[in-house]
């Protein structure tokens, strides 16, 4: 599935302020679940001296009313709040459900318990800051009576509903990716760096043991192929009325209780997304989406097979399916991938790693040029070009595929 990160946090740097007033400052976001309107209230709290400005737009059909100490302005759409020097906070009102095309909810509260992503409660902020300061972010839930647990792809703070909200990469620290909260059943394990943890609302279906067993089978092939990984990956797990499918966000991933492991086909949603996860690379324009896609059903498949999980036959066989399935296909450049696309795409990767391998004497494979994709994020064809081409010594040609014209 479409690899989702959405509302990157955009940042504009203020040099207005004498460094003498710059300092960590306390950004703390507060989500308290209201059961009878089906919504959360949504605080943003920042201490003095640290924020100049915040701008940010609203999710149309999911966040509204925004509420503000000191100046909140609106003008054409976007909204700016300049907090009292003392600090203050920024209120508004995010609707839960969402129903996704294809009959399924991707948000959703019920009576014991509520998944959602926190892209879709907290905007993308663009901030103003004083010169040099810094972040020191939390996320806290009040819940409805009889909820008792709280869970995101964030470290835990000092209870079961605060989080500690640190990305390095943004200087304002925003919670995205999955949550789950209520009634819900977990199981931890560390694998490596990573703290994996699989939650689900109880009752809901989700094998969890099953899950983190199989998760952990594979994941010495993770680390071999990507290296670094994330400190935390929450799967957040759920049934009806969910979609029956599995998403990604950052540090989190969405997988519906019904879903296989592995499906007939040899392929698997579970490890599709969790790659998703783990590289977080995607097309850097609209025309490269097959880039992300095709890596991850790849090694959705590749993985298995490395961990012992499928045999050399069985691998075999799932190549002539995919390649059955995208036989039409006569270009991978198109605005969004899926379907016969991502399969297309999944067997050039199979090529180009043959190429590599075969270039480099064995010494260097596909693994090579995707952990220099990593670090870049969004990728485009040409980077995938060179990124290949100093793995292999050598021009490749795969890649001069008229798939990609």
């Amino acid at each position: 599935m479409r690899h989702v990160i959405a509302g990157l946090v955009l940042i504009c740097v203020s040099f207005a302020a004498p460094a003498q007033d710059a300092r960590p400052f306390e950004l703390e976001y507060v989500v308290t679940l209201r059961q009878p309107t089906r919504d959360a209230l949504v605080e943003v709290r920042v201490d003095g001296g640290g924020v100049r400005q915040l701008s940010f737009r609203l999710k149309r059909g999911r966040q509204s009313d925004p509420q503000a100490d000191g100046s909140l302005v609106e003008k054409d759409g976007t909204w700016t709040w300049q907090p009292p020097a003392r600090g203050g906070s920024l209120r508004l009102v995010a609707k839960i459900d969402h129903e996704r095309r294809g009959n399924g909810f991707d948000a959703y509260m019920g009576r014991r318990w509520a998944v959602f992503r926190g892209d879709d409660l907290v905007p993308a902020f663009r901030a103003r800051f004083a010169r040099g300061a810094t972040s020191r972010a939390t996320l806290r839930f009040v819940l409805p009576a009889g909820w008792d647990s709280a869970e995101t792809g964030w470290p835990h703070g000092p209870d079961r509903q605060h989080f500690v909200i640190d990305n390095p990469e943004r200087r304002f620290d925003r919670p995205v990716g999955w949550m789950a909260v209520g009634d819900l059943g977990t199981r931890r394990e560390r694998l490596g760096p990573t703290e994996f943890t699989v939650v689900a609302p109880k009752g809901s279906g989700l094998h969890r043991m099953d899950v983190m067993t199989f998760v952990t089978f594979v994941w010495p092939e993770f680390e071999r192929a990507f290296g670094r990984l994330p400190p935390k990956i929450a799967l957040i797990g759920a049934g009806e009325p969910m979609w029956r499918g599995g998403l990604s966000a950052p540090n989190s991933l969405f997988l519906h209780a019904e879903r296989p492991l592995v499906s007939e086909n040899g392929t698997s949603t579970l490890l599709h997304e969790l790659v998703h996860v783990a590289t977080r690379i995607r097309g850097q324009r609209r025309e490269d989406d097959w880039i992300a896609e095709g890596l991850a059903e790849y090694y959705a498949i590749e993985l298995l097979h490395r961990a012992g999980g499928m045999g050399d036959a069985r691998r075999e066989r799932v190549r002539v399916d995919l390649r059955d399935w995208s036989r039409d296909v006569k270009s991978l450049r198109v605005p969004r991938s899926s379907g016969a696309i991502t399969a297309r795409a999944a067997l050039l990767f199979e090529d180009l790693d043959r190429e590599i391998r075969e270039a480099s004497g064995g010494k260097r494979r596909l693994d090579d040029a995707v952990r220099g994709l990593v670090r870049r994020r969004d990728v485009t064809l040409g980077e995938l070009r060179a990124a290949a081409e100093k793995a292999a010594g050598r021009p490749v040609k795969t890649l001069e595929t008229p798939l990609l014209r």
